[in-house]
């Protein structure tokens, strides 16, 4: 039997995938409660969830897994990223 944290790990993986590949439709921002990052683009998460009328991020909130993996200075404006 497989460990059932992993397999939802897994599961939230695969999940997060389809949302920026623009396979399923992004959550609903009232229902999320985690912090993204942008850097070059503040409408724009480093993980590709559209940020634009989301308030700004609020203490103890959970970060992103996917924008935390990207985390480092942007190619393109040598800076490094702010949080949404």
């Amino acid at each position: 039997m497989a460990d059932p944290f992993l397999a939802a790990l897994d599961q939230a993986t695969r999940t997060v995938v389809a949302r920026v590949r623009g396979e399923l439709p992004a959550a609903p921002l009232a229902a999320v409660a985690i912090t993204h990052y942008y850097c070059c683009n503040p409408d724009r998460a480093l993980c590709g969830l559209d940020l634009s009328g989301m308030p700004p991020a609020g203490a103890g909130e959970q970060d992103c897994v996917v924008c935390v993996d990207l985390d480092a200075d942007c190619p393109r404006c040598a800076s490094g990223q702010s949080a949404a």
